[in-house]
């Protein structure tokens, strides 16, 4: 968040280290280092979006560790899956359990789940896949998914089988009602 207002001593702290940075820099930084100057100086709030320009907002931990509550569940059920028998899965409607990713216009989720696999390698079968929905509707599956997923977890649940499998399909089967 850009802040709207900033302390006389944190206003000369980041002048001070603008000017060092126009010392160090190129040309180009060192015009925008003094114009940052300028206005921290001059205390114009409004222009205050032009000295955090590359700043994102911060990710809350809640988003961070709804993705991981979503990636240990999709392991748990991809893990489950492999283990069936093939009469098993044909008995399933195992398409409405696969992983559809994040809605990009809908929040961070998209973003901090692109980070973690593409940067920070977690989530490696994930590497080289769609990992935007193309359905506003993703996280409302997750969601009613993630109530199951938790009265599993609550058991110490780490392996689900063909009936387990089926309370997710039927929760989402609700959902599609």
């Amino acid at each position: 968040m850009i802040p709207e207002s900033i302390s006389l001593l944190q206003r000369q702290l980041l002048i001070n280290q603008c000017k060092i940075l126009s010392i160090i820099g190129d040309e180009t930084e060192k015009d925008a280092n003094e114009r940052r100057i300028e206005i921290l100086e001059k205390g114009y709030t409004g222009l205050y979006p032009k000295v955090f320009n590359t700043l994102y907002e911060e990710v809350p931990i809640s988003v961070y560790n709804e993705i991981s509550d979503i990636m240990k569940m999709y392991g748990r059920i991809n893990d489950s899956i492999r283990l069936l028998t093939d009469d098993e899965k044909e008995t399933l409607d195992l398409a409405l359990l696969e992983f559809e990713g994040f809605d990009e216009d809908s929040g961070m989720h998209y973003y901090m789940m692109s980070y973690l696999v593409d940067r920070m390698d977690q989530h490696g079968e994930y590497k080289g896949r769609q990992l935007k929905s193309h359905k506003g509707t993703s996280m409302l599956k997750y969601n009613r998914m993630l109530s199951i997923f938790s009265e599993f977890e609550n058991t110490n649940k780490q392996q689900y089988s063909a009936s387990d499998l089926k309370k997710f399909i039927e929760v989402l089967s609700l959902t599609v009602a």
